[in-house]
């Protein structure tokens, strides 16, 4: 991995340990099942940043962190499929690490790197064991499958923080327009009622513009120019752009269909990645509900309709199954929908966020 490579993935991890996921049960669920699938005493959650390994879920054993320098998972980090150490004590790369040679004594090793949707490896759902040992096919294929289940944790959970921000940022700018209103009122209505007053006695043939008379003209229109200037330097700053780049970046994901719903459901935006894995263009289905995904059977059982009742409870709600694309074909698909929030506590709407997981099941 090259210096320039490295260093933006360390800034990518670093956004995520900013998410407050240590130890949540969705991740220790996860280790829990490797665990026992692989037949493996220890099994981690780990995100690896410059010079630590951070560990954000783990079964059978209690610990936070590990300095990187010892980590076996910054070299499963290096490529994309699963890194497994049989027995470490005879491995070049390992049998000097003190991790092997003293305590605890580490013998096995499996590690299968998390990988964002746009290529960066977080870190690792990896195994441990204190004698040699291996994996057989199934329990390689359940690892990855895990560690993209992970993943796809991960990132639900940093959309719904930058949606977060997404929406205040939106009520800034409704702040900002607001602000607007009253400036055309009052401190904008002033000066431009000063200007065009002048104008009307000079049209009326009233006043004669001396040098005086201009000097006022001139100090509304500067007046009026600074109050304009200053509703645009807050209408469009800086949150602003990085508001806009966030949509673009949005937009242009393609491995997964990231929707914006409002309180009853109803499809308010659409980005590639919901093109391609459910078919349609954006104009035509904005507007349309998202139980148009479901095959006649779901919408009989009102699945929508209660998947949305279970993010009004609860804040999220996942589920996993076949979904309708628009020509009529079908996908498993992972679902994650979660509610947003006003100030208040209201709620004013939902993301979805899609992913077709048909290859890897």
């Amino acid at each position: 991995m090259d210096r320039d490579t490295e260093i933006k993935r360390v800034e990518r991890v670093k956004e995520y340990l900013s998410l407050n996921i240590n130890f949540s049960q969705e991740l220790q669920d996860i280790t829990s099942i490797a665990s026992e699938i692989c037949q493996k005493p220890i099994s981690l959650i780990t995100l690896l940043d410059d010079n630590i390994n951070w560990i954000k879920a783990s079964a059978g054993i209690d610990l936070e962190f590990s300095p990187r320098d010892t980590s076996f998972c910054q070299y499963a980090i290096q490529n994309d499929e699963l890194l497994i150490v049989n027995d470490a004590s005879q491995d070049d790369l390992f049998k000097t690490n003190p991790l092997v040679h003293e305590q605890p004594g580490v013998r096995f090793y499996a590690g299968a790197p998390l990988i964002t949707s746009d290529g960066f490896r977080l870190g690792t759902l990896c195994l441990f064991d204190l004698k040699p040992n291996d994996l057989n096919e199934l329990q390689k294929k359940t690892l990855q499958v895990l560690s993209r289940q992970a993943i796809f944790i991960l990132e639900s959970e940093m959309a719904k923080i930058k949606l977060k921000e997404q929406v205040e940022e939106i009520t800034k700018k409704n702040d900002s327009l607001r602000a607007i209103a009253q400036l055309q009122s009052h401190d904008i209505r002033q000066p431009l009622t000063s200007i065009m007053g002048l104008l009307n006695l000079t049209d009326d043939e009233i006043l004669e513009l001396s040098k005086e008379w201009l000097d006022m003209v001139r100090e509304a229109a500067k007046v009026l120019d600074s109050k304009i200037h200053s509703i645009v330097n807050e209408s469009l700053g800086n949150q602003d752009i990085k508001l806009m780049k966030f949509n673009k970046m949005v937009e242009e994901i393609e491995d997964y269909a990231i929707l914006l719903l409002d309180s009853q459901g109803i499809v308010e935006n659409w980005n590639k990645g919901a093109k391609k894995i459910k078919g349609y263009k954006a104009e035509e289905i904005v507007g349309r509900s998202f139980s148009t995904f479901y095959n006649s059977e779901q919408q009989k059982a009102q699945l929508p309709q209660k998947l949305l009742e279970e993010a009004r409870k609860n804040g999220t709600a996942r589920d996993e199954g076949l979904r309708v694309r628009k020509d009529g074909s079908t996908f498993l698909a992972r679902v994650v929908i979660t509610a947003i929030h006003d100030e208040e506590g209201d709620i004013i709407g939902f993301t979805k966020v899609t992913r077709d997981i048909s290859e890897a099941s």
